[in-house]
C-alpha cells in the first residue's frame, strides 16, 4: 500500500496590522515632556499673577510685566530656530527644561530670603521667556524630523496630539490653581513647577533623537545659518512665506477680537462681575481643547485645499456676535451668543492652526526646520501685541458691533487672498 507523501496546506496567516507611528516610544515621551512642562510653566504664571494682585492689588503690573516678556521671545526666537538646526534637539529640550527648573528654585530660594519682590518676579519671568523662546522652535523642528518620512497625513496626526495634550496642560492650572493657591499659597504652586520642569527634563532624557541631517555642508556662523533661513523663504519657497503672514494676520485678527474684545464685552460693555468672566473664559478653554480633539479626528485628511473652509468657518462664527448688538437683546442673551460663538471660533481656529504648521513644516527641509518655525513663531508673536493694541483702541472708540463686523470682514479678505494661495501647495 503506498505511502500517502502530501502534507497539508499551511493556513495562511493574516497580515499583522501596521503600529501606528504615533504611538513610538520617543513621541510618546516628547508629548508627554511637554504636556508637563506646559502645565508646570502656566501653574508657575496663574500662581504669579495671584500673588502679585494679592501684593499690590495691580493687574497693570503683572500685565506689565508679561508684556515686557514678550519681547525676548520675539527677539530670540530666530536664534532660537538657529540653534535647532545646529545640535541634537533632545539635547536642547532637556537643557531648556532643566534649566526652568533651576531658575524657578533660585527664584523660590530668593522669595523665601526676601519676600515679595516686584523686580525679583519681572527678572524670573523675563529669563522664562528667554528659554521659552529656543525651546518652541526645538520642539516645533522635532516633529518633522520624527515624522517626515510618514508623509503630511501622519505629520498632522501628530501635530493634532501636540496641540491636545498642550491645550489641556493649559487647562488644569486654571481648575486648580485657584484651589491650591487659596489652600496652601505661593511656596507649594512654585514647588509643582519646579517638579514638573524636572521631570520633563528626564522624560525627554530618554528620547532618541539624531542631531539635525545637514548634509555635507560645512557648518556656517549663526548669523549666515539665520540669513540662510530668511533667503530660504523669500527667495526659494515664497508661498510658505505668503502663508506665514497669513497665519499672523489670522493671529492678529483671533488675538485681538478673543484676547481684548472677549474681556472687555462681557466686564465692561455688559457689565457682568468677575464670577461669570471667570465661567466664561472657562467655557471657551473647554472648547479650546474639544476643538484639539476634533480637528485631531480630521488630521489625516485636513490638506491645504481644506485652509479656505476653515477660515469661512471662523468668520461665521463672528457675524453673530455682531448681529446681537446690532439688535435689541438683553445682556444674557447677549452674553450666551458670545460664549457659544466664541467657543466655535476657538474650534475653527483650531483647524487653521493644524493645517497651516503641518504645511510650513512638511514644506521645509530637515536642515532649516528649526529657523523656520522660529521665524514663524515670531512673526505670530509680533501680531499678537499689534493685535491687542489696535483692537483696544477700537473697543475705546467704535461699539462692539462695529468691531465685530469689521473683524468678519478682515477674515473675508482673509479667504479670499488664500484661495489662490492654497492652491499653490500639493496634498
Amino acid at each position: 500500500m503506498a505511502s500517502q507523501s502530501s502534507q497539508s496546506p499551511q493556513p495562511q496567516q493574516s497580515p499583522q496590522p501596521q503600529r501606528s507611528p504615533l504611538l513610538s516610544r520617543d513621541f510618546i515621551l516628547l508629548v508627554a515632556g511637554q504636556g508637563i512642562s506646559v502645565f508646570g510653566n502656566l501653574m508657575l504664571r496663574f500662581a504669579m499673577s495671584m500673588w502679585v494682585l494679592d501684593e499690590t492689588g495691580s493687574a497693570t503690573v503683572f500685565g506689565s510685566i508679561l508684556a515686557v516678556s514678550v519681547v525676548p521671545m520675539i527677539v530670540l526666537s530666530p536664534f532660537g530656530g538657529v540653534l535647532a538646526d545646529r545640535m541634537n534637539r533632545r539635547t536642547i529640550m532637556v537643557a531648556l527644561d532643566a534649566l526652568s527648573g533651576v531658575l524657578v528654585l533660585a527664584s523660590a530660594l530668593v522669595f523665601a530670603a526676601i519676600g515679595f519682590n516686584i523686580a525679583a518676579i519681572a527678572v524670573m519671568q523675563v529669563l522664562l521667556a528667554v528659554l521659552g523662546a529656543f525651546e518652541t522652535p526645538t520642539v516645533q523642528a522635532a516633529l518633522p524630523q520624527m515624522f517626515r518620512q510618514h508623509g503630511q497625513a501622519t505629520m498632522r496626526q501628530a501635530m493634532a496630539v501636540v496641540n491636545q495634550v498642550q491645550q489641556i496642560g493649559s487647562l488644569l492650572p486654571s481648575f486648580l490653581g485657584g484651589v491650591l493657591y487659596a489652600m496652601f499659597g505661593i511656596r507649594l504652586m512654585m514647588i509643582i513647577t519646579i517638579v514638573s520642569f524636572a521631570a520633563a527634563a528626564a522624560l525627554e532624557c530618554l528620547i532618541r533623537l539624531a542631531a539635525p541631517d545637514r548634509g555635507d555642508e560645512a557648518l556656517p556662523t549663526p548669523i549666515e545659518d539665520f540669513k540662510a533661513g530668511i533667503r530660504f523663504l523669500v527667495k526659494d519657497r515664497p508661498n510658505v512665506f505668503q502663508l506665514l503672514l497669513f497665519a499672523a494676520a489670522l493671529n492678529f485678527l483671533v488675538i485681538g477680537y478673543s484676547a481684548v474684545g472677549f474681556p472687555y464685552t462681557i466686564r465692561t460693555v455688559l457689565g457682568f462681575d468677575a464670577t461669570v468672566y471667570g465661567v466664561a473664559d472657562g467655557l471657551v478653554g473647554v472648547a479650546g481643547v474639544a476643538g484639539a480633539f476634533t480637528a485631531g479626528l480630521f488630521a489625516a485628511k485636513l490638506t491645504m485645499r481644506h485652509f479656505p473652509l476653515a477660515l469661512f468657518l471662523f468668520s461665521l462664527t463672528v457675524v453673530p456676535q455682531a448681529v446681537v448688538f446690532m439688535i435689541p437683546a438683553s445682556a444674557w442673551a447677549r452674553l450666551l451668543v458670545l460664549v457659544i460663538f466664541t467657543c466655535c471660533t476657538m474650534i475653527a481656529c483650531c483647524f487653521t492652526n493644524l493645517i497651516a504648521i503641518p504645511t510650513i513644516q512638511m514644506s521645509t527641509p530637515e536642515s532649516m526646520t528649526g529657523k523656520v518655525m522660529a521665524m514663524t513663531a515670531a512673526i505670530s508673536m509680533c501680531a499678537q501685541p499689534l493685535g491687542q493694541m489696535a483692537y483696544g483702541w477700537a473697543y475705546d472708540r467704535f461699539p462692539v458691533a462695529a468691531v465685530l463686523a469689521a473683524t468678519a470682514i478682515g477674515s473675508a479678505v482673509l479667504i479670499v487672498l488664500m484661495v489662490p494661495l492654497s492652491g499653490k501647495f500639493g496634498d
